[in-house]
């Protein structure tokens, strides 16, 4: 029981107890919310994205967005890190000429460019602390999605 005033433990980092997504939330600070929750709205408004949540060691309680009918990986992670809210998009190598990097900043290009492949796949990864970034990074989803379903705009 806590008293009152007082935080309740950030159920992010606890691998033995399954949180709630809006636990993992409130625990993130303020100033992150806006953009976490909007990149959560608009991974969920991608024809036939789901999205679960797992444990994924060291990015703790994550959530995973896969196209339908894929496996994994996923398309997307939205990692809830109270520290740092990050998302990371899962790129293969066979894909990486697909991207739409003329539609991104330097900044985006370069990390993707320059994300470590593992196994053919790189997994660049950003921490989001905007709803611009959020909707400048969503575009790269698009590469790993069947020709029907797209990003949808974001929008103002």
């Amino acid at each position: 029981m806590t008293s009152l005033g007082t935080k309740p433990k950030n159920p992010w980092p606890d691998r033995f107890r399954t949180p709630s997504v809006e636990g993992l939330i409130e625990a993130l600070p303020r100033q992150y919310v806006p953009a976490f929750l909007h990149a959560r709205t608009r991974l969920g408004t991608i024809d036939g994205m789901s999205e679960s949540l797992s444990w994924r060691g060291v990015w703790h309680w994550t959530l995973a967005y896969r196209g339908q009918g894929r496996a994994e990986p996923a398309c997307a992670y939205l990692i809830p890190d109270p520290e740092r809210p990050r998302l990371c998009i899962m790129i293969t190598e066979e894909r990486l000429a697909d991207l739409p990097l003329r539609k991104v900043s330097k900044a985006v290009r370069e990390s993707v460019i320059h994300a470590p492949p593992v196994n053919g796949v790189r997994w660049p990864v950003w921490a989001i602390h905007s709803k611009a970034q959020v909707d400048e990074l969503l575009p790269l989803i698009e590469v790993r999605l069947p020709e029907s379903s797209t990003v949808p705009a974001a929008s103002s």
